[in-house]
């Protein structure tokens, strides 16, 4: 992916290899926005077709398994590829993950048509969505590792962040997809709600596009000069890597200012993801719940959540998260994460108190003005806290455990959300969503802020002694090339 002159020596990165690197990562993340959500979208027709004597819903157990097991096996991926990453290289690992995608959404498409009864199609359903997850969680670590580790577009909080808001784009593309689909099959399904079969099987399969085109590709991914520099050649090459690896993170986090740092980032991204993962699996109940939902047959019933997820996504999700890329560097990662985390909470706290009050419109437009807050703070500062706060030695792991932290807090929601919503009613889950959110902001004072602080300030440890700062950059030492993994001493 660089370019060498005749003396051998790299040259600068140009546009079109900065710009292949942010589609190449992007791409993938990009299906694991697209697998992540739609889970919310589909359970209505798993109803209609599997459930169709039971009032036509699929049950809250069913569907909240359904979306946890998923979640268990992001976690899973996060922890053990971040993991794998600083042990054996970026190189190595990256690319692999995506295997896991693609075969685990495959299988998942391939439900037996007929022959299975109700527990077997959540058992078949539930263990293919688990290996989707091990795929989607490992991407996580890699990519913002190498993004980080990468020549920035504009700064590495640009690329790291450009990087992200592919997983957006995902939920866009899967948003207008599932609505197409809707579309084409609205004649068909009059009367024939078993042709919904074609619909979710489509829109799983046309997700897998994205990880196909871009598998190949991060095969060829260089190793990058970072994790060689730090990483790669001062280690003992005697030594099991595995072993070594762990080793070196004891060693980090016996430091209790490491580890209040990587406790506050995981902890942030733990309540963030409760609230984030509350909305997004659950879309057809809130939509539902405030009266956009409603229809006179279960086609326009599907439609109309259609129609209210793009709302949210267009005029929240998608305007906040390219506001965010920018505001980082503006107002810096801790104050962007604190003044989004306080704005969304207190429209948690605004909705919670005039749910039953106002008309439906008025309500989707505080869901969808807490999506956008959402979207331009803490949906991008906890990805990237994680890769700036910690060196290139124990990048990947500190950010899967941040990461698979998160989700944590997302699996609660997937196994609890609907039946709370049932118990406390949707004003009484907003109120404490409102104080999870408050909760990120307190933590959020816990994080340096790493604005304007190199990653070769971060390997000394500037971030807790006197502070280096400088140009925005990856590196300051080292040419942002990537290098062959061929090249790096002690490769098996």
């Amino acid at each position: 992916m660089s370019t060498q002159s005749a003396d051998n020596q790299p040259q600068p990165w140009g546009l079109w290899s900065k710009l292949k690197f942010l589609f190449v990562a992007g791409g993938g993340l990009f299906g694991d926005g697209y697998l992540n959500t739609n889970i919310g979208l589909v359970i209505p027709i798993f109803g209609y077709l599997y459930w169709h004597d039971e009032h036509d819903n699929m049950p809250v157990t069913d569907g909240d398994v359904l979306k946890g097991l998923f979640i268990v096996g992001v976690m899973t991926g996060q922890m053990l590829l971040g993991f794998l990453g600083d042990a054996l290289g970026r190189h190595r690992v990256y690319g692999k993950e995506v295997l896991f995608a693609i075969g685990g959404t495959l299988l998942f498409i391939l439900l037996p048509w007929k022959g299975l009864s109700k527990a077997g199609i959540v058992a078949w359903l539930c263990a293919f969505r688990f290996v989707t997850g091990l795929g989607t969680g490992g991407d996580y670590p890699m990519t913002s590792a190498l993004s980080a580790e990468h020549r920035p577009i504009g700064s590495r909080a640009k690329l790291v962040t450009l990087v992200f808001s592919f997983t957006t784009l995902g939920s866009l593309g899967a948003a207008l997809v599932y609505l197409v689909l809707l579309v084409a099959f609205k004649l068909s399904t009059v009367g024939k709600l078993d042709r919904l079969e074609w619909v979710w099987r489509l829109f799983f399969g046309i997700g897998m596009i994205p990880a196909c085109v871009t598998a190949y590709m991060r095969f060829k991914m260089k190793q990058s000069a970072a994790f060689t520099k730090y990483v790669a050649t001062v280690r003992d090459t005697n030594k099991p890597k595995l072993q070594q690896q762990a080793k070196d993170f004891r060693e980090y986090f016996s430091d209790r200012r490491h580890l209040r740092a990587l406790v506050a980032a995981a902890g942030s991204w733990f309540f963030y993801d409760i609230a984030s993962y509350g909305i997004g699996l659950n879309q057809s109940i809130l939509l539902d719940k405030i009266g956009f939902s409603r229809g006179r047959s279960p086609w326009e019933r599907l439609w109309r959540i259609a129609i209210g997820n793009l709302i949210v996504l267009f005029a929240g999700a998608i305007p906040g998260v390219y506001v965010g890329v920018f505001l980082p560097d503006l107002l810096g990662r801790r104050k962007t994460q604190l003044l989004s985390c306080l704005a969304a909470s207190i429209l948690f706290a605004i909705w919670a108190g005039v749910a039953d009050t106002i008309a439906s419109g008025g309500l989707i437009t505080l869901f969808t003005l807490a999506q956008f807050f959402l979207s331009c703070g803490p949906s991008l500062t906890t990805f990237l806290y994680p890769v700036e706060l910690f060196p290139a030695r124990v990048r990947g792991t500190a950010h899967g455990i941040a990461a698979a932290t998160g989700k944590a807090g997302a699996l609660i929601t997937a196994f609890s959300f609907a039946q709370a919503v049932e118990q406390i009613g949707l004003q009484g889950m907003l109120g404490l969503l409102a104080g999870l959110l408050f909760l990120v902001v307190l933590l959020t004072l816990l994080l340096p802020e790493t604005k304007d602080v190199t990653l070769d300030c971060v390997e000394h440890d500037g971030l807790y002694g006197p502070t280096v700062v400088g140009e925005d950059e990856s590196m300051t030492h080292v040419h942002e090339e990537v290098v062959s993994a061929k090249d790096i001493p002690g490769k098996d």
